[in-house]
């Protein structure tokens, strides 16, 4: 019985002295929520054509969904504002878009993909189809 009540007493203790200890912790910068967001899918292949990038991305859990890229938004890959850019693909993994929104309202995408054209990902559209929103300036996914 005696073992008990010390043991209780320990513990007890224990816990007054280790709430007492927690105490609001001073930050150097007050906690902003980040107004930029992103969303990232699987690419199963992208097809190159003259006026943009056809992406084909894992939709759900079963679907497969297309979404035409401008390639006049990486045009102006150089500036601050270009709406597409890339990143190599590190190794072992699958390729994947990220989609950024800004206060909900699309930013830009980045392909991470192969470098190498040759790699299964990397195809080629036909030439002679028309891509109809090739000039669009914003980016409407369905996930």
């Amino acid at each position: 019985m005696k073992k008990f009540l010390v043991l209780s007493a320990l513990i007890l203790t224990g816990a007054i002295f280790s709430a007492s200890a927690i105490e609001k912790a001073d930050y150097k910068y007050e906690y902003k929520e980040s107004k930029l967001s992103y969303h990232s899918v699987q690419v199963y292949k992208v097809l190159d054509h003259r006026d943009a990038y056809i992406v084909m991305y894992a939709k759900g859990h079963r679907d497969v969904g297309t979404i035409s890229v401008p390639k006049k938004w990486y045009a102006n890959a150089a500036t601050a504002d270009s709406k597409l850019s890339f990143r190599a693909l590190p190794k072992g993994m699958y390729p994947y878009m990220t989609v950024f929104k800004r206060d909900g309202q699309f930013d830009r995408v980045m392909l991470t993909l192969p470098v190498s054209r040759d790699n299964p990902v990397w195809g080629v559209a036909d030439s002679t189809h028309k891509v109809e929103d090739a000039d669009k300036e914003t980016f409407d996914i369905v996930y």
